[in-house]
């Protein structure tokens, strides 16, 4: 538990630092619509075989996945998210984590984010005999929103004001200005929303850019990858369970869950997600899920991600399940969507008396829509 809060401290510690360095909020901007898709792929492995003892002397790894998909409108949006972590040993699994979830939002008006939904969610963990499945359906609240055109509106201050082109900074009014254009869909071809863009940018500074500067801002406005979104939800409701991981008898559940994005400066990103079940008796029998995950662009070429998770699963009356792992990357940018590095990551599968610590070379791949 001691490493768990030390790791989740560095975390608060590096997510702090971000957002004090920027003035304007990025989740201050909301987007007319919002359409995200990710998909995140990893592994590390430590292999040593000392050649003057017998027998291997480390052989272990971790591999994950991690998608997710989020819609947003102002009459309905859905998710997805998916996250699977596999702790390898002599190059074969051992023992595993995996959650998946659906769910479908209608929003009751425009104006107020309260919305109806159905869902689907399922888990499995080592330990556990079969996957747990439910469906539920309820009420909730909030939004999310993509923020990444303020993102990129932020960034092309910074590079402007990097090589002088402007005296100053623009202001939090012209930067959202900036941001709307970006996000707008109103432009016939992309050379007339480059130009607003470039001329909102001179109204605000007082000077006239040159060609370099104009293209300097070209390639933010059509950079791809690091998407931002900024939100929250809870929701709650009733549900069915229609696989019990202990198949125990199938039963009416009562469903919770809350989800969170922020994105602290433009080359940062955290999300969060917490979902409790159970029947009426939710405290004697009950499944947990925690997911929370930080990632930050460091530089141009590396990269810091972290994440944390835990299923934790209470039969009744039979002893309680856990599984946490928790990961960090730092990586090195090789291409736009390949990293290599150096990836620490913390394991304690359910029937575990103690973490285990994987220190390795890794390799991720990242793709984004």
């Amino acid at each position: 538990m001691k490493r768990t809060l030390m790791f989740l401290g560095i975390m608060g510690l590096v997510l702090g630092f971000g957002a004090s360095a920027l003035a304007i909020g990025l989740c201050s901007y909301v987007s007319p619509e919002t359409s995200l898709q990710s998909l995140g792929l990893s592994m590390s492995y430590h292999y040593f075989d000392d050649w003057a003892t017998p027998g291997v002397e480390a052989s272990v790894g971790l591999a994950g996945l991690d998608y997710n998909l989020l819609y947003d409108s102002p009459d309905f949006g859905y998710t997805v998210a998916a996250t699977a972590e596999l702790l390898l040993a002599d190059f074969a699994p051992v023992s595993g984590l995996a959650n998946a979830a659906a769910t479908y939002r209608y929003y009751f008006t425009q104006d107020a984010p309260a919305f109806g939904f159905g869902g689907i969610e399922a888990s499995m963990a080592s330990g556990q005999p079969q996957a747990g499945i439910y469906i539920n359906a309820g009420l909730g609240y909030g939004r999310f929103s993509d923020v990444t055109p303020l993102a990129k509106a932020v960034k092309i201050e910074k590079e402007l004001l990097k090589v002088d082109a402007i005296p100053g900074p623009l202001g939090d009014s012209a930067l959202m200005d900036i941001a709307q254009i970006i996000g707008s869909g109103e432009y016939a071809t992309t050379d007339e929303q480059i130009a607003a863009v470039v001329n909102q940018v001179q109204v605000a500074s007082g000077v006239t850019l040159d060609p370099r500067q104009v293209l300097t801002i070209e390639d933010q406005v059509l950079a791809t990858g690091d998407v931002r979104h900024c939100g929250w939800a809870v929701q709650a409701g009733v549900g069915y369970q229609l696989i019990d991981p202990y198949s125990q008898p199938s039963a009416f559940l009562v469903t919770a869950s809350a989800d969170a994005a922020f994105a602290p400066n433009p080359d940062g990103q955290v999300l969060f997600h917490a979902g409790l079940s159970g029947p009426l008796n939710i405290l004697a029998q009950n499944t947990l899920r925690l997911r929370a995950s930080y990632s930050s662009v460091l530089s141009e070429t590396t990269l810091l991600r972290a994440s944390y998770t835990v299923l934790r699963v209470q039969p009744l009356a039979q002893p309680v399940s856990t599984s946490q792992t928790a990961a960090l990357l730092l990586g090195l940018d090789i291409g736009s969507t390949t990293t290599l590095g150096l990836q620490a990551s913390l394991s304690k599968p359910a029937g575990a008396t103690a973490w285990s610590l994987d220190v390795s070379v890794s390799a991720a791949v990242t793709f984004d829509y």
